[in-house]
């Protein structure tokens, strides 16, 4: 079945809230509540007999002051192509290069001072596995980067995301929160070598109590918020769970869903007063 796109697929950047829907991608600016559909990229479209998976990441050069929407469409690790559209009148779908490799993306991503970070699956023919690396997309020189993820969370099942820890890309792998109270920090220390810092966070046993009976795999991460908090969510729970990273402490918090369909979305400090036109 063709992923059409769905519109929860949200990325918030500076105010501004990029979404999908049927394929193609939406801006949102929640100040001037003014919303604007980019056009279609043709290579994303459906084609039959074709599985394909369409990502799109935002991104800005805070050097120029510039938004851009990235797309990559990969087809069952045969292609993967990417497209770069520059949020400015006259602003257009532009083909970039790429390394190549089919690959997979795995999240949503994460873009630091004009680079986006995100987490794929590489197909290794060799042992017939795939292993995760990471891509780093230059916002302004539209170059893309790919480095090694930590061997420690290459395995496929691991649940763990890019988020904003200290003002550098850190994955976040809560695997066995549920199970041992642990979870890790894998700070990306140096982007051009690929260099991690790990850091381990143990629950406190007065805490442990919180994760029973929850199910890690329906966990959703929803970024970092104010203090370095990540926010972890549960579809269709009434509930909701703070976790401070730097003073390692979990809180369960408890929220109002006005239907079952409700979404929970982390918004950024930033508002935008900029005007979308294409």
């Amino acid at each position: 079945m063709e992923d059409m796109g769905v519109v929860d697929r949200m990325v918030i950047l500076r105010g501004l809230i990029l979404y999908t829907f049927c394929r193609k991608a939406c801006i949102y600016n929640p100040v001037t509540r003014q919303s604007l559909t980019l056009p279609a990229n043709i290579c994303a479209q459906p084609e039959l007999r074709r599985h394909k998976t369409v990502n799109y990441f935002f991104g800005h050069d805070p050097v120029l002051d510039q938004y851009k929407i990235v797309c990559n469409v990969f087809e069952m690790w045969e292609t993967s192509k990417f497209w770069v559209f520059v949020l400015e009148p006259g602003g257009f779908w532009k083909r970039i290069e790429d390394d190549d490799k089919p690959h997979n993306p795995s999240g949503r991503g994460l873009c630091i001072n004009g680079v986006i970070y995100y987490l794929a699956y590489n197909n290794n023919a060799s042992i017939n596995l795939s292993i995760n690396v990471v891509y780093c997309f230059d916002v302004r020189s539209e170059k893309l980067r790919v480095i090694q993820a930590p061997r420690e969370v290459s395995p496929i099942g691991r649940r763990l995301s890019f988020i904003d820890h200290g003002g550098k890309p850190t994955l976040f792998d809560f695997t066995l929160i549920g199970e041992t109270g642990v979870s890790e920090l894998w700070v990306l220390e140096d982007g051009l070598v690929g260099t991690w810092s790990r850091k381990s966070l143990v629950l406190k046993p007065c805490q442990r109590h919180l994760l029973d009976d929850i199910i890690v795999g329906w966990m959703m991460l929803h970024g970092t918020g104010q203090n370095n908090q990540v926010i972890l969510e549960f579809p269709h729970r009434c509930y909701l769970f703070c976790y401070d990273l730097i003073k390692n402490d979990l809180r369960k918090v408890n929220i109002i869903r006005e239907s079952t369909y409700m979404q929970i979305k982390l918004m950024d400090k930033c508002d935008s007063i900029m005007h979308l036109e294409i």
